[in-house]
This record gives C-alpha cells, structure tokens and sequence, in this order.
C-alpha cells in the first residue's frame, strides 16, 4: 500500500470531521508543495504563462493557486462520504447563468463536459440532484489500490465514477440512452488520440471523446467551469447549452465542438489561470502540429 494512501485513507475521517481546519493546513500544505517540487513548479509556471500574457511574477502566483487548489482538493474528496449534496447547490456554489440548468428538468440525455478547475466533479455532482442518475470517466491513477480508493471516494456523494475504459464508456452510453446524465473532462487527452486544435495561441491536442459520445447519443451538453473561492465555496459558470452538430461529416462536426470547447476554456483560464490543476508540462505533453 502506497504511503499517500495510507495517510489519506487514516486521516479521512478526521478530515470529514473538520473539514475547515483541514482547508487551512492545505492552504499551507499547497505553499510547501509549490516550494519544495521545483519541477512540479517549474511546469506550472509555464502553464500559467500561456494566460498571463507571459508575465512571469503573475504566472507564480498563479502556479502558487494551483498548488493550494490541488491540496484543498484532498480535503474535497474527504468529506464527499458526509456531504448533504442536496444542500451543496445552495450553501456552497454561487453559479453564473445558473437559469441555463433549467434543461436540466427536460428529458433526454445530458452531458456535462467541464476541465481541471475548482472542484468540478463537486459542482457537477451538486448540480446532478434532480432526478438524473450520473455517471462520469476519470483518469486511473496508479497503484491501482489508490485509483481504487479514490473512485470509492468521488461515488460516495451518489454519481458513479469509472476510469477511461471500455467498461467505463459503455456504462456511460447506456446511462446516456437511458436518459441520464454523463460527465468528461474535455481538457486532457489521456489516451494520445485527440484532436488537435488552438488553445492560448499554442496547438494542442483536446479529447474528441466527450463529442463522439454527445453525438452518437444526440446529448444536449452543458459546458460547466468550476472556480474556488474560498475553502469548499465555488463559483460554477454554465455555459449556454447546444448539441454536437450531425451532418454526413462526422470529423468535421466533432472539431467544431472541440474548437467550441477549447474557446471556452481559454475564455475561463484567462479570467482565473490559477484555477487550473495540472502540475505536467501541458504544452509539451499535449503539443501537436
């Protein structure tokens, strides 16, 4: 068993105990971290140049939030287990068009595509308490004792949580044929098959997945951007709605969804770089063309 998981796994319930003491010690923890992986550091930096108009001082503030965002995360995930998600849309999100969810309420399929900012599995989890089952993809994380753990964390709020694979797909298409709702982070391309587009003025490769699903299942899908403001409270633009377009040209219409996305992202971490939570070189791991 891994150390982290150890230490996340004893500590767990003392961190769903109090959770606002623990916010605090992350906000710490984040400042050492950023102080102590100089190449962790050195890769965000250079993230957050791309959205800092290359102003260096304000890119290390920037990777300085990111560090803190990544360790508040940690307490995030630990008091998912006694969260009243019910109450989180109301006590804990302040949303922006938040009169956009009222598709929410119409039947058909829904899928949330959202990126590494704030806390979007919570947000979207919060916004999902209407009524729809959920279920979304993340990344495997290894050993695989610690993905476990981490998936058993994330589904204990009610969604269901699956890794990046074909078991995990198809449990989001049937959920989506089912009308319910499907959630993807559109901002990482972990499987080195997506497509390549613009974003920041820099080529990088984006997922195609979260349209190839959205159009196999004609999906209405919500781009929702998640930013913390303080602790466990955050601020959640939804974006205006649409459907991944399906005419005779199949590559075309899902690169004009990636290329919709991949605006509103660069919109969203132009305004709020600090909010992205990659410590990876994402230029040079996605870069393409």
């Amino acid at each position: 068993m891994s150390i982290r998981l150890r230490v996340l796994r004893a500590n767990q319930p003392l961190v769903a105990r109090f959770p606002g003491a623990f916010y605090r010690f992350a906000w710490l923890a984040g400042w050492l971290s950023f102080h102590l992986q100089p190449r962790a550091r050195r890769n965000v930096i250079r993230n957050m140049l791309a959205f800092t108009g290359g102003d260096r001082l304000a890119a290390r503030r920037a990777a300085l939030g990111v560090f803190r965002n990544i360790a508040q995360y940690y307490v995030d995930l630990c008091t998912l287990p006694s969260r009243d998600m019910q109450g989180i849309e109301a006590g804990h999100l302040e949303l922006v068009r938040g009169d956009r969810l009222a598709e929410l309420d119409h039947p058909g399929p829904i899928v949330i595509v959202s990126a590494h900012t704030g806390n979007a599995e919570m947000a979207i989890q919060a916004l999902t308490y209407r009524g729809r089952p959920f279920v979304a993809l993340v990344e495997a994380q290894q050993p695989p004792a610690w993905s476990r753990y981490l998936r058993r964390l994330r589904s204990s709020a009610g969604g269901e949580f699956h890794e990046t694979t074909f078991a995990g797909i198809r449990a989001c298409i049937e959920t989506l044929h089912e009308g319910g709702l499907a959630g993807f982070m559109g901002d990482r391309d972990i499987q080195g098959n997506g497509l390549c587009t613009a974003l920041a003025g820099r080529s990088v490769r984006l997922p195609t997945g979260p349209w190839e699903i959205a159009r196999k299942t004609d999906a209405r899908v919500f781009p929702i951007f998640s930013t913390r403001i303080k602790h466990d409270r955050f601020r959640v633009f939804v974006e205006q709605p649409f459907k991944v377009a399906s005419t005779e040209d199949e590559d075309a219409d899902i690169a004009a969804a990636v290329r919709r996305f991949a605006a509103l992202l660069e919109e969203h971490l132009t305004r709020e770089p600090s909010q992205w939570a990659f410590t990876e070189d994402f230029w040079k791991v996605h870069t393409c063309g």
